[in-house]
Parts: C-alpha cells; structure tokens; sequence
C-alpha cells in the first residue's frame, strides 16, 4: 500500500543533498495542469495504464493530483500493480503544495 508525505517533507527531500543519492520521481497525475512541482513530470492518470514506464525501480515516486484523493489514490494502485515498491502520495496534492509556497514566499 502506498505511502504519504506532506508538502514540507517533499520540500525538504528535494532541497536535501541527498536527493541525488536517493531519487525522487514525481508525476502529476492531473488531466490539466495549473501550477506545477518543479522538476515533476506531467502523466495524466487517464495514461498510466496505458504503456510501461521506465522509471528507476529504486527511486521513490510521489504521485499527485490536485486534492491529493481520488487520482493520486488510483495512480498510486496502478504503479503498484506495474511493480513499484516506493511509492507515495502527497497529502492535499497541488493545493497543499501551494499552500506552501504561498506560505513561505
């Protein structure tokens, strides 16, 4: 079952300098995009299903929509099922992360 971290984790992770030694992967899952997690990779959740994916088995991935339920949760499953071990959701999704940014700017 797939994990969850808070946009401040996911923050911390990426400004950490472990980052490199510990990759992150993170795919926004939504249908369209507003406001993007820098460095994310856009696979609307209609899509991954569709092919097999060449993610690094041994990189986490952190999966997000916009409220962090329903797309996140489904892709999540799907990544699971194709054999991904690492993976997490962002709790709140795009709307928690921009919360962040905003409250921190």
């Amino acid at each position: 079952m797939a994990g969850e971290i808070t946009a401040q984790e996911l923050r911390e992770r990426l400004s950490s300098r472990n980052a490199d030694i510990h990759p992150i992967t993170i795919i926004d899952v939504r249908l369209a995009q507003i406001g993007k997690i820098p460095g994310a990779r856009h696979v609307p959740v209609t899509d991954l299903e569709d092919k097999e994916w060449d993610w690094d088995a041994e990189s986490e991935l952190v999966v997000y929509c916009q409220f962090g339920k329903g797309g996140s949760d489904y892709a999540a499953e799907v990544l699971e099922e194709q054999g991904y071990q690492k993976v997490y959701k962002l709790v709140g999704g795009m709307d928690s992360w921009a919360k962040l940014i905003r409250e921190n700017a």
